[in-house]
């Protein structure tokens, strides 16, 4: 039995005013020297990723937000947790993950997360900080400013209070804000509005009083209040 030479066809059905349209596509079978590049593509993605995984392992937390994150940790009376404190080294273990699911997971708490991409992968930066319904009391320390690489900070559910100072404007790289269910009282400060890149603020259920500033208008990225 011969086989059919033809070049394989692969049909693909659209539907227009109750009529039924075939786009015929041609399908021409990869060649042994395309499927050598793309097994070598593949291979060296995978190699290029481990060796950026090994970097960061290897990599140091800026001593500057060490110290930062300590002191605040100190004021707020809480210990780091032992899967990404590994050996004294803030970024280290769960902090190095790109995965939502293990950052807010309940036993990683109080977490941060890093981005050791810095000085060929060598520096690590803290980028994201959440510190989530652990009934902890406080203010709101300035040492935050000592973190400026944060773009993400997590304190619902807890007892802080305090008014929300106006410093948190100059946190320039926030994407999201989340400060709700606390003690916070006063005005919600119009240096808010200089964070241009934030697109969540939450700031509920706290005993904040006063209108909103009119310089939130300012914030184009802002996708949930």
């Amino acid at each position: 039995m011969m086989r059919n030479s033809r070049t394989p066809k692969s049909d693909i059905l659209f539907v227009k005013k109750g009529k039924k349209i075939i786009l015929r596509l041609m399908m021409k079978p990869l060649s042994s020297s395309s499927n050598f590049l793309l097994y070598f593509f593949f291979f060296f993605l995978v190699f290029f990723r481990c060796i950026q995984s090994i970097n960061a392992q290897n990599a140091t937390t800026d001593p500057s937000e060490v110290r930062a994150l300590n002191s605040i940790f100190q004021q707020w009376r809480i210990q780091a947790v032992d899967s990404w404190n590994i050996s004294g080294e803030p970024c280290s273990g769960t902090a190095l993950t790109q995965s939502s699911s293990v950052f807010e997971d309940p036993t990683n708490n109080p977490a941060i997360r890093c981005d050791c991409s810095f000085k060929n992968n060598t520096l690590c930066h803290i980028t994201s900080l959440r510190v989530y319904a652990l009934d902890k009391r406080g203010v709101i320390p300035k040492e935050l400013l000592d973190l400026p690489f944060l773009e993400f900070l997590k304190i619902d559910k807890n007892f802080f209070s305090g008014p929300l100072p106006t410093f948190l404007g100059n946190m320039s790289k926030l994407w999201l804000l989340s400060m709700a269910q606390n003690n916070f009282n006063g005005p919600i400060p119009k240096e808010l509005g200089n964070l241009k890149k934030l697109y969540l603020l939450s700031l509920g259920n706290n005993n904040l009083s006063g209108t909103l500033p009119p310089e939130l208008g300012n914030l184009v990225e802002l996708g949930e209040l």
